[in-house]
């Protein structure tokens, strides 16, 4: 009797867990639980194409080692049609990651409820890196009739810390130049901002990033580089994590915060906003700039200025 039961546990916890996995899907994504978690966890069928984690070690929360794991943010009701693999507009190789976020395409967290936060998201969240000197490479096409809401804030790309806040971002800023954006080094609690492309260069065109941090314990300081197109546009010495968190991790895709401004710019009855469209590709994560493999874009490291 004991061994039927244990027998039936066992068929019911796997038909849960099956069932959570398939409850999102998206052509190129295959989903999948880790135990009981109900993180949404998948592989992509082009891995190695879209983004490369093989040259990184990542961690659980507890500090174990673990491969590098990539799900979907956020955690529950991810925003509908918000995310395609799609081969029309490409970097390099076959496919390209393809992010759309609209008016109201928010989601839950496991602690909040993002639509009642004034915010919104359609995002990719990597596991915590287990890394000191790391390397990301990304690129990013932005077509001409993407929106970016005025005064919402419009992040493409954040470093952030596990339980704990944001430390970096990309963000378009409100003259639609591209920002790094940095709220770990600041004097007032705010953040600080540094120019990576003119407005002139974000829309209708390729464009490459390579991101060097020293990711070190707070309050010791580490090196941070940001190059666009080959050109080093950011490079200072900082604090590269925040004091509540040891865990840093990497995250792509479309966020918006901040969404009552508009409501208040708006005196309460805003307009329907645009939809916003970023397309990324040749994403990698890695120890060593030569991991990278900046070549496929016909880049390398001996370019990087």
């Amino acid at each position: 009797m004991k061994s039927i039961l244990f027998n039936l546990f066992i068929l019911v916890f796997f038909f849960c867990n099956l069932a959570r996995a398939d409850l999102l899907k998206i052509d190129g994504l295959k989903f999948y639980t880790v135990g009981d978690d109900d993180m949404p966890w998948f592989d992509v069928d082009e891995q190695k194409d879209l983004i490369d984690l093989s040259n990184i070690d990542c961690q659980w929360s507890s500090g174990k080692k673990t491969k590098c794991r990539i799900h979907l943010s956020p955690r529950y009701n991810f925003p509908k049609d918000s995310l395609s693999i799609q081969k029309e507009i490409v970097r390099s190789g076959r496919y390209a990651w393809k992010f759309i976020n609209g008016d109201g395409d928010c989601g839950q967290q496991k602690k909040s409820d993002e639509c009642k936060t004034f915010r919104e998201r359609s995002e990719v969240s990597t596991l915590g890196l287990k890394s000191k000197n790391t390397w990301f490479k990304f690129s990013i096409y932005i077509p001409g009739n993407s929106e970016f809401t005025i005064p919402i804030s419009n992040t493409i790309w954040q470093i952030h810390s596990r339980a704990g806040p944001v430390n970096f971002m990309f963000r378009v800023g409100p003259n639609g130049d591209l920002l790094w954006t940095d709220f770990v080094n600041n004097s007032f609690g705010g953040s600080e901002y540094y120019k990576i492309l003119d407005a002139k260069y974000v829309k209708d065109q390729w464009n490459d990033f390579v991101v060097n941090i020293d990711f070190v314990k707070w309050p010791e300081k580490g090196f941070i580089k940001v190059w666009a197109n080959n050109n080093l546009v950011v490079n200072y010495t900082g604090l590269t994590n925040n004091n509540l968190s040891k865990q840093s991790y990497m995250k792509f895709g479309i966020y918006k915060s901040n969404i009552n401004r508009f409501n208040t710019l708006h005196k309460g009855n805003p307009p329907k906003r645009g939809d916003t469209v970023v397309y990324y590709d040749a994403i990698s994560i890695a120890k060593k700039c030569k991991d990278l493999k900046l070549e496929e874009e016909k880049n390398s490291c001996k370019k990087l200025k």
